[in-house]
């Protein structure tokens, strides 16, 4: 095989029965607007690339290789090679190249049967060629020559080029200009996202686009105008650049909000319940009668629960500090002192040393004072606990300090909750639920 056939079969890529243009098409590499990059290895033999200016939307000749013919390529040759191809990779048969040198200029015709180059031009000594398709417009290789110095092999032997015998393959492509781009696109996502969120998008200040957030938290705007912006979302701003043809990615995150603060407070019915957090009041609401509450979408943070009344600004009774992450719960289970329960009556007490024989040997916990049964069990197992002198009382917490505890009253006037603490402290504890009478005939 000759350094001819060599090179042809390099250009034209042929193996077997496919086609060198496909070979061709295969090959080319893209740049960032989509179009055949520029493959050249001729920079340091002169050769420079000026490329044509159009409107977007404009057919042109694009040149994608500039190729100088290696040592064993050339075969002593001074040829500029010169091949132009269609969109789809097919040689462009008939196209027209235009070689101008000092002097002088040659319009070469692409017609040469697909296994050899499209077309020549031979390099005179010390000519210097500038090469463009015609047609339409086209970019345009200047600096061609063949006045470049031996390339020996290695081992000093001569090569083929030599000086005055230096050759170049040219490929132009048929290409349209791309639609010029202005905008780009914002993709981003929102941690601990929740329900109903929408980004907004602001520019000097001014709204210009909002986005929903999915539920994975993720959310974009598509065909966004290049410049400055800034993305919003409830107290957050965070600014993002938008680039023509790019995609910006940015990431929002919430603070999270699911912590839960629930509990009871014995005789705390009619009373006003407030969450503090560093001093200030995030919420509050009277109590219905049970006492009951629960305090959601909570941040990470510390609170303090007061109970108190609305007429008044000291607590009756105040929660310890409470650690919420966010996304935990906690319960609380708060008592109102008897003293300060609505509508309750002072009544007569006993000592409570823990000594053998005290009243908080045994103690006789009831219901809140102001809760109907409360009342009709006190008064009929009064004059029975004056006689036995056993201590009595509304607060469980007080209760835990006696070693064993009869609870009077069913689930609903004294929570189960009452009875865990009691146990969980060592307390012998026992339930009566029956009439006043039976109650009082028991103790």
């Amino acid at each position: 095989m000759s350094s001819m056939d060599r090179f042809v079969q390099w250009l034209t890529g042929e193996e077997g029965e496919e086609p060198a243009a496909a070979k061709h098409a295969a090959s080319r590499a893209v740049d960032g607007s989509g179009l055949p990059s520029l493959e050249s290895n001729a920079e340091p033999y002169g050769v420079t690339v000026e490329p044509v200016t159009v409107a977007p939307g404009t057919r042109y000749w694009r040149i994608t290789r500039v190729h100088h013919l290696g040592r064993d390529e050339n075969g002593g040759r001074h040829h500029i090679y010169i091949d132009a191809v269609q969109a789809d990779g097919s040689r462009a048969f008939n196209s027209q190249a235009h070689v101008t040198w000092e002097g002088g200029e040659h319009v070469a015709t692409v017609d040469k049967p697909p296994n050899e180059p499209g077309t020549n031009f031979p390099l005179f000594k010390w000519q210097v060629c500038t090469v463009e398709m015609l047609g339409m417009p086209s970019d345009k290789v200047r600096g061609i020559s063949s006045g470049h110095p031996d390339e020996p092999y290695p081992d000093g032997t001569e090569s083929g080029n030599t000086l005055f015998h230096h050759s170049f393959l040219l490929i132009f492509q048929e290409v349209t200009a791309p639609q010029a781009v202005t905008s780009g696109t914002i993709q981003g996502r929102v941690e601990n996202s929740r329900e109903g969120l929408r980004v907004e998008l602001v520019q000097a200040e001014k709204v210009v686009a909002s986005a929903p957030v999915a539920g994975d938290g993720a959310f974009s705007f598509p065909a966004v105008a290049a410049g400055d912006y800034s993305l919003r979302l409830e107290e957050q701003s965070i600014p993002v650049h938008v680039q023509a043809g790019q995609t910006a990615t940015v990431a929002l995150s919430l603070t999270a909000s699911e912590s839960i603060i629930e509990g009871t407070v014995q005789g705390g019915g009619g009373l006003l319940l407030r969450l503090i957090q560093g001093g200030a009041v995030m919420a509050e609401g009277p109590l219905g009668q049970s006492g009951a509450f629960r305090l959601r979408n909570l941040a990470a943070g510390l609170y303090h629960v007061h109970v108190l009344r609305s007429s008044q600004a000291e607590p009756l009774v105040t929660s310890g500090a409470l650690a919420m992450d966010g996304r935990n719960r906690r319960t609380v289970e708060l008592a109102i002192p008897v003293a300060d329960v609505p509508g309750t009556v002072t009544l007569p007490t006993f000592p409570v040393a823990n000594a053998p024989g005290s009243p908080l040997d045994h103690y006789v916990l009831f219901a809140a004072i102001d809760a109907p049964e409360g009342r009709s069990q006190l008064a009929a197992l009064l004059p029975k606990l004056a006689e036995k002198r056993l201590g009595f009382g509304f607060d469980y917490q007080e209760a835990a300090h006696a070693k064993q505890v009869t609870v009077v009253g069913d689930g609903q006037s004294i929570p189960d909750f009452q009875l865990d603490y009691l146990t969980t402290r060592g307390v012998k504890v026992r339930r009566l639920t029956g009439t006043p009478q039976e109650n009082a005939a028991q103790v």
